[in-house]
């Protein structure tokens, strides 16, 4: 990383803002990115015909089948969204084959929905959500050996939900170095690796990808440490790492794709030996399209937040920082979350496999204040992670109020320290709302918009250029959890995009100075008629 200089991804993110061509009509076509000043169109495809394929797959490994079996793993759904991951009971869960295909499969399976696209290509939806179903993100395993599977490297294939060996051996003492000793790596019989082929969201969504990035990585998280904390299986998420070591034992380029994530999973008795030596991979993969295109903003931004070493990780990690609470001025409401032993009894993974996104919502009921109360305190507990901190989050969660019962509609600021929202401003916004959400009418309908800003300035001067990535996944992850959470009270949610600025100015003048990362809507869906 490139020193303190935190100018690249300021610069990044003012050139992918959104903003509107119109005053009204919603529409990729109607949308702009970067300065007003060019009318550059937002969204890129043009021609079909180099629409990339949506899954890796490795055509000379053979498949180790995994089940699709998911028997229940007991606690409530809501129970193991809001797991921290350090929070696992005295006797926790042991890593094995049916776990990796669980999460696999609830993370990054393939369901049997489908769609077909413009150019007559059908695609199957996946369980984790994903920016203009552009799914992008995959998933490796390196372990220890396991009850039923060898030590090894593994890529999970969501094209047939099996693993395929890239590695025969363990190599975990590999990111043991690349994380510069971090304990929970070192002590994890399985770590799982989160990867991202920019080009599978750019051929749509151009530079501003970059941030889809970490938009999907965060909703994927959000399922990972959900299935694995209802498996009673601890995890920690890691950040502080050497790109380019991360990426050799994954037999990666780092620059079509690359790491953006690790995930330690559960404990084990000793640390790894060392790892048998690094050899270039040299397996082929079915060819994405028969044209790519390198977005460079994207490539450059990446390379100039990577590390270099497990040194630099260690040094990058000892920045961790518990950002100040920002004290209440206004009338605070506190939360009254649904008594733990009132919590519907379905797992996640009933959850998971219904999950939809719901753009319809019904204007004429209110929700009832203690399930937004449960979605709010249960989806920003925070996780255990090297530089992430529970309970201390890097943005603030604003919220537009427009129907929950018995409270005033209006603009909110929660304080997860308080376990409060605080009025900002009263009065009906649905029509704001639509507009700043892209002129999505969704949502102005929504009983609850909730948006995740971040003052980047003193992120970057932090962690760098490093930060950017934290500052985007952040707000992800805990809307990921409150998607999921939605459907265990009978709710819904859908991810948006929106306006850059006018959401600042909207939030103003209690936002000024932050920055627009994420946003996601939920209420009550209303019946087809």
């Amino acid at each position: 990383m490139r020193g303190d200089d935190t100018r690249q991804a300021g610069t990044f993110h003012h050139a992918t803002k959104y903003y509107s061509l119109s005053d009204t009509e919603p529409g990729d076509e109607r949308i702009g990115i970067g300065d007003p000043a060019t009318r550059t169109e937002a969204i890129w495809q043009r021609d079909w015909d180099i629409k990339p394929f949506l899954y890796k797959v490795y055509d000379t490994v053979p498949p180790i089948a995994l089940t699709r079996d998911l028997p229940d793993t007991g606690p409530p759904a809501l129970e193991a969204i809001a797991a921290t991951g350090a929070d696992v009971p005295a006797s926790p869960g042991v890593p094995d084959r049916a776990l990796l295909g669980r999460l696999g499969l609830l993370t990054n399976g393939s369901l049997e929905r489908t769609w077909t696209t413009p150019d007559g290509r059908r695609h199957h939806y996946r369980t984790a959500g994903g920016t203009g179903a552009q799914y992008h993100l995959e998933l490796y395993v390196a372990c220890t050996d396991l009850a039923d599977l060898d030590a090894g490297v593994y890529h999970y294939s969501a094209i047939d939900h099996s693993l395929r060996l890239l590695r025969a051996g363990d190599f975990r003492a590999a990111l043991v170095e690349a994380t510069g000793d971090e304990p929970a790596i070192a002590a994890a019989p399985v770590v799982l690796a989160v990867t991202s082929t920019f080009w599978r969201n750019a051929w749509r969504y151009r530079e501003r990808a970059y941030r889809h990035t970490y938009w999907d990585a965060g909703t994927s998280l959000s399922h990972i440490l959900a299935v694995a904390a209802s498996a009673r299986v601890a995890t920690e998420l890691v950040f502080s790492y050497a790109d380019p070591l991360v990426n050799a034992l994954l037999g990666i380029d780092g620059v079509r794709e690359s790491a953006v994530a690790l995930v330690a999973l559960g404990h084990a008795d000793a640390a790894p030996a060392t790892a048998p030596a690094l050899h270039p991979l040299g397996l082929p993969t079915r060819r994405l399209s028969p044209a790519e295109v390198t977005f460079h903003a994207i490539t450059d931004l990446h390379l100039a937040s990577s590390l270099g070493s497990g040194a630099e990780a260690a040094q990058w990690r000892s920045r961790r920082w518990r950002r100040p609470a920002q004290p209440p001025t206004g009338e605070l409401t506190e939360l009254r979350p649904v008594p733990a032993d009132q919590l519907d009894p379905r797992p996640v993974e009933q959850i998971i496999l219904r999950r939809r996104s719901t753009r319809n919502y019904d204007t004429d009921v209110t929700i009832p204040f203690d399930a937004f109360s449960t979605l709010l305190e249960r989806s920003t507990r925070g996780v255990a992670s090297d530089v992430l901190t529970p309970g201390a989050p890097l943005t603030d969660l604003y919220l537009i109020v427009n129907g929950v019962e018995g409270l005033t509609p209006g603009v909110y600021l929660h304080h997860p320290d308080r376990s409060a929202v605080e009025l900002l401003r009263a009065g009906t916004f649905r029509n704001e709302a639509t507009r700043i959400a892209a002129n999505q009418q969704y949502a102005g309908d929504a009983h609850v918009n909730l948006y995740y800003l971040a003052h980047l300035p003193s992120i970057l001067e932090r962690y760098g250029d490093r930060g950017y990535r934290l500052a985007q996944l952040e707000g992800a992850l805990h809307a990921g959890k409150l998607h999921l959470g939605t459907h265990a009270l009978g709710l819904g949610a859908v991810g948006s995009t929106s306006f850059d600025d006018e959401v600042v100015e909207f939030f103003s003048p209690h936002a000024a100075g932050k920055d627009y990362m994420f946003v996601t809507v939920f209420g009550k869906r209303r019946r087809a008629s």
